[in-house]
């Protein structure tokens, strides 16, 4: 009995002198925590340096592009029988949460159907791009032309400048920025193949910088074409 109240008294003292002790390491460690962990932009350490190494494999991808194009192999995939489309598809806006149709095979109606996957793909990026798809909605658009807006950060200089992908053959080219580079065979739909086209990687190197390297940094990390 004596020997259960001693041990009763010792965690007692401890315990009085554990809460009257100020919470220095607790707070130390909090403001540790952040130092070491968030970068400029709030981001994670590791999430600053994955988006680091992924943007210097961008750009060694796009040089290599750009200086040996033939190394590129475009191949196609079989024709598929597709099944008759409806008329019109539905988007839903994220802001307002309206509802607005859209005609299936208008610019509009093409950009609804892919822009699920824009969203998922965008945080992905080696370059921070934020998108605005107000236009769609018939609710918030400002503009009568069906058109998706994006901001980026430049991956070199941290300088935000805007672009659009306003019609079929953008949206063809959105998609070049979501291939895992560096790439060396690329689907290019239904048709023959393989086939080289230096001309097309041309298009690639120049629509891919344009979207992730604002024009000085283009320059500056030769990934420009000389006129």
């Amino acid at each position: 009995m004596k020997r259960s109240s001693k041990i009763a008294g010792i965690a007692m003292a401890t315990l009085m002198t554990v809460s009257n002790s100020p919470a220095i390491a607790e707070e130390n460690t909090g403001c540790a925590a952040c130092s070491e962990s968030s970068g400029n932009n709030g981001e994670t350490a590791s999430v600053a340096s994955d988006r680091s190494l992924a943007r210097q494999k961008l750009i060694d991808a796009l040089k290599s592009m750009k200086n040996q194009p033939e190394q590129i192999e475009f191949h196609s995939a079989m024709c598929y029988k597709m099944a008759m489309p409806p008329a019109t598809v539905d988007y839903t806006c994220p802001g307002c949460g309206a509802n607005t149709i859209h005609e299936y095979n208008s610019p509009a109606g093409e950009m609804v159907r892919q822009i699920a996957s824009v969203r998922r793909a965008l945080p992905n990026l080696p370059v921070k791009i934020t998108l605005d798809e107000t236009a769609l909605c018939s609710k918030c658009s400002k503009s009568e032309r069906a058109r998706l807006a994006f901001t980026s950060e430049c991956g070199k200089c941290g300088t935000s400048f805007t672009w659009e992908i306003k019609d079929s053959n953008d949206l063809d080219k959105l998609g070049w920025l979501f291939l895992d580079y560096p790439v060396k065979s690329i689907d290019d739909g239904p048709g023959r193949g393989p086939l080289n086209n230096p001309d097309k990687v041309r298009a690639m190197v120049e629509f891919v910088s344009s979207c992730t390297f604002c024009p000085k940094c283009i320059k500056e990390l030769q990934l420009n074409y000389e006129n």
